[in-house]
């Protein structure tokens, strides 16, 4: 993101990246004044207007763990959407879009495909290689980290990696050591040194600026800290899994609604009691056995669908729960391209609202609390470009997912990574929300009726919540803290 002031004409332009790296956000003082920055925090520290909570980026929230990436959490501080430019001149602010992920569909072979992705992605890293700089790269075991490391390890020998543990539950380290040790790279497995969970989850709410409540953050925060002690710059495997179809617990039930989508009498009457199944969920409040597998089926197209992701709180919960009116609409602006009906929607889907609003967001706010610069190869332009424009189903089928780059790398991967399934950095919540640490927080921020949170949640919903270690009391405790750190007491 940039901006350039034009003191000849007394205008401003600006413009954010395509894909949202980098954030920019703008806001208009009490004054009329024109203040944008990097950070929400810095426009609040200008001093210059008292910011408004927007109810509707609260929902968003809840449902979702993460802001909307087209608004902000306040209704007075606003984002350049990725892929916009924004003039201002004499008070006034245009706002518009100067690039797409919408690109034409390619008709391509699967050789061909795989011959110019070899070489556009391999380019990609040579040029994110230059650096004055120490660089090193993120080495996960996976096959998007595993393929960034094959590809650097060309360019400069004895490359510095680095790979987590996290105890159990977030182990990679064996993985990662069979790609290192292949390519020889200098390799730091990383473990977090001693931390407090409770300390951890209250400086996210100063780190992150908004709730955020991805609890993948944890682990990338720590592993940024780690590398910032090695290097300054850092290739990841960001932005592949919506560009290439890794989320198979999302895609992949989706070709199963395409592949079954017609008007045989048998097939609506599924689709007809999928719906029903699943209105009559939401209403008691229960979720069957088995609904995620079918729920997509109860929807007449992929948008539909989309939008009807299971959600972490049901509109039904919400209900219940907030004390403020709901929108009900946070994934209803329409599509700005022609809709194909098919898991390409769901991928540009994906790129317009998760990765610019949860995992860019992710990774910019950890490692720029260490100050490393973290490199995405797989956003180089002319790589997500390319990807953009080839066919799902080269992407991903019922059997196999990321299809393409199988092809294009699987030589260069060993056997323990050809056949590893996809694993992710999530954290084990359930785990961490018993901690002693935690639960003094839980007490602290949930079942005082004094809290801030308690302006907007009704609090005999939270307590119930607060009774078992799930997902909902996580998110409900890190918007509290939240809460308690950034709106006025008045």
């Amino acid at each position: 993101a940039f901006a350039i002031w034009d003191d000849t004409n007394q205008t401003l332009f600006a413009a954010r990246d395509r894909l949202g790296e980098n954030p920019f956000y703008y806001a208009f003082g009490k004054e009329g004044e024109f203040i944008f920055a990097s950070e929400i925090k810095a426009i609040i520290a200008s001093g210059l207007i008292e910011p408004e909570l927007d109810l509707s980026s609260l929902e968003h929230y809840l449902k979702y763990l993460y802001v909307n990436p087209s608004k902000t959490i306040y209704q007075n501080i606003h984002t350049l959407p990725p892929g916009h430019l924004l003039i201002w001149s004499d008070g006034d602010v245009k706002v518009r879009r100067y690039w797409s992920a919408i690109v034409p569909l390619q008709q391509i072979s699967l050789e061909s495909a795989v011959t110019e992705f070899c070489y556009l992605l391999e380019q990609a890293v040579t040029d994110q290689m230059v650096s004055d700089v120490p660089i090193g790269a993120f080495l996960s075991g996976g096959l998007d980290s595993s393929t960034i490391v094959a590809l650097a390890s060309r360019q400069k020998s004895n490359l510095l990696t680095f790979s987590f543990g996290f105890g159990d539950a977030i182990n990679e380290l064996p993985y990662a050591l069979s790609i290192a040790e292949r390519y020889g790279t200098n390799h730091k497995e990383l473990t977090p040194n001693t931390f407090d969970l409770s300390d951890l989850i209250v400086r996210m709410a100063d780190i992150y600026d908004e709730p955020f409540a991805d609890s993948s953050n944890f682990p990338t925060y720590l592993i940024s800290e780690q590398a910032r002690k090695y290097v300054k710059v850092v290739l990841t495997r960001d932005g592949a899994n919506e560009l290439l179809g890794g989320y198979t617990w999302w895609y992949r039930p989706l070709l199963q609604y395409i592949n079954t989508h017609s008007k045989n009498p048998k097939e609506q009457l599924i689709r007809f009691t999928a719906r029903i199944a699943a209105e009559l969920a939401s209403r008691m409040n229960i979720r069957l056995p088995g609904m995620g597998r079918i729920q997509h089926l109860r929807y007449r197209t992929v948008k539909e669908a989309y939008k009807g992701k299971t959600p972490l709180f049901s509109d039904n919960e919400l209900l219940r729960l907030c004390r403020f009116s709901l929108k009900k609409h946070t994934y209803d602006s329409p599509l700005h391209w022609d809709s194909t009906n098919s898991v390409n929607d769901a991928l540009l889907m994906d790129i317009e609202n998760y990765l610019p609003g949860d995992s860019l967001v992710k990774i910019d706010r950890a490692s720029m609390a260490h100050g490393l610069e973290l490199r995405a190869p797989f956003l180089d332009i002319k790589v997500a470009s390319f990807c953009l424009s080839l066919p799902g189903t080269l992407k991903i089928s019922e059997e196999e997912d990321k299809i393409f780059i199988r092809r294009a790398f699987k030589e260069e991967w060993t056997d323990i990574i050809r056949k590893r399934g996809k694993q992710g950095f999530g954290a084990p919540v359930e785990i961490w929300l018993k901690d002693e640490g935690i639960q003094d927080l839980i007490k602290k921020y949930l079942q005082d009726p004094n809290a801030k949170v308690f302006r907007y949640l009704a609090f005999d919903p939270v307590q119930v919540i607060t009774k078992e270690c799930s997902y909902q009391l996580w998110t409900l405790l890190v918007l509290s803290i939240w809460l308690e750190k950034n709106l006025r007491n008045d």
